[in-house]
């Protein structure tokens, strides 16, 4: 492990990474995101409205905005362009017969020209100014057949979240911490895993520490203990990272905050980090022989390197719609963990699935471990140059 903490690019990938990145990234992102929204919040949006010498009452309404500058006199032909060159953020075509609908009491039409890129910024106060109009319509109409709006409102719908606040956000958030701190396992594990076998390779060290009187296991297990150890603290430091990036973001609601408290408990952690052991066991098991095989660092990290993908696939479809931890999900090794994670978190997971989950990863490790075993006892391996 001292070998390790004397290597720059180990105690880069280790720990400076998964705690100093994700804060940097998270903070970054958010500060960017938060001041577009303020930018388009407290711009004055420029509306081209097509009137047809219909909808006088209509354009009343968006004059009378304070932070919207309406155009007129554009054609609309014209529209899609003038809103593809930032010219204009919001047309709209009143159709010629706008007024004579509404008089007779039918659905009159508008077509309201927008850019989709803007994530709806500007869209919504448009859409807020025309279903007040609306209303206004429908209420002069029932006023004057003596009506109420209950009239066209028969049913009044009551949501009720099955799940509370913090459980829905323990959800939300459980999908995706473990795609971090899973990903930055795998890269903890990976640097120390191609240093302690290829590395010792081109050293040429390897045969010197295979002739201390020390068997062969025991120094494959010292090894690969490093591997593990490199592996969860990295996982770990990811964990406190992303918290981290909650607490000192000034943009983070206070209400987020409380409940991150709550969710990253430390009964949580503690399973999270005993899903991590065996888990980056089995990654261990996989990264070992493929250094233990490479003839170079080169090589070895050509080896390993697709193996981030492999894992990222199972990832992402526990992040999916519908996947549930179950027990079919349970034996499924990462997605397992992923799955585990989001019930933990959400403070919902059921302790006989989490059980088939740490004897399932136990199994993949042990099965990690033979391997490992296998490979470092085979001469032409260790030796291959």
């Amino acid at each position: 492990m001292l070998d390790m903490l004397r290597d720059r690019r180990t105690v880069i990938t280790m720990i400076v990474m998964p705690i100093l990145l994700m804060p940097a990234i998270i903070s970054l992102t958010s500060y960017i995101a938060s001041d577009r929204i303020k930018k388009a919040q407290a711009k004055d949006i420029k509306i081209a409205i097509n009137t047809n010498d219909n909808g006088v009452d209509f354009v009343k309404r968006f004059k009378r905005q304070k932070d919207v500058q309406i155009i007129e006199g554009i054609d609309q032909k014209d529209f899609e362009q003038l809103i593809r060159d930032d010219s204009l953020d919001l047309a709209i075509d009143i159709s010629a017969d706008f007024d004579t609908q509404i008089k007779d009491g039918k659905t009159a039409g508008i077509k309201v020209f927008f850019d989709s890129t803007d994530e709806g910024l500007f869209m919504k106060r448009l859409e807020n100014t025309i279903e007040s109009y609306k209303k206004s319509v429908v209420k002069t109409r029932l006023d004057s057949l003596g009506g109420e709006m209950a009239l066209i409102e028969p049913i009044e719908s009551v949501e009720q979240d099955v799940y509370t606040q913090t459980e829905s956000f323990g959800k939300m958030v459980g999908g995706f911490l473990p795609y971090i701190f899973v990903l930055f396992c795998l890269m903890g594990a990976m640097y120390p895993a191609i240093d302690l076998f290829t590395g010792e390779k081109e050293r040429g060290t390897m045969e010197t520490i295979l002739s201390v009187p020390a068997s062969r296991l025991q120094i494959l297990l010292g090894k690969m203990l490093v591997v593990v150890l490199s592996g969860v603290i990295s996982g770990v430091l990811t964990i406190i990272g992303l918290y981290l990036a909650l607490k000192l973001n000034p943009d983070v609601p206070g209400w987020v905050m409380t409940m991150a408290n709550e969710l990253l408990s430390p009964k949580s952690l503690g399973l999270i980090v005993l899903m991590l052991i065996p888990l980056t066991t089995f990654f261990a098991g996989i990264l070992i022989p493929a250094s233990i095989y490479a003839k170079s660092f080169k090589e070895a990290q050509s080896l390993i390197q697709p193996l981030m993908f492999v894992v990222i696939v199972p990832l992402v479809i526990a992040m999916m719609p519908g996947f549930e931890l179950d027990t079919f999900t349970a034996l499924m090794p990462v997605v397992n963990v992923a799955l585990a994670t989001k019930e933990i978190v959400a403070g919902t997971i059921d302790y006989g699935l989490l059980s088939l989950v740490f004897v399932s990863l136990f199994v993949f490790a042990g099965i990690g471990i033979a391997v490992c075993v296998r490979w470092f006892g085979a001469e032409g391996n260790i030796l291959r140059t």
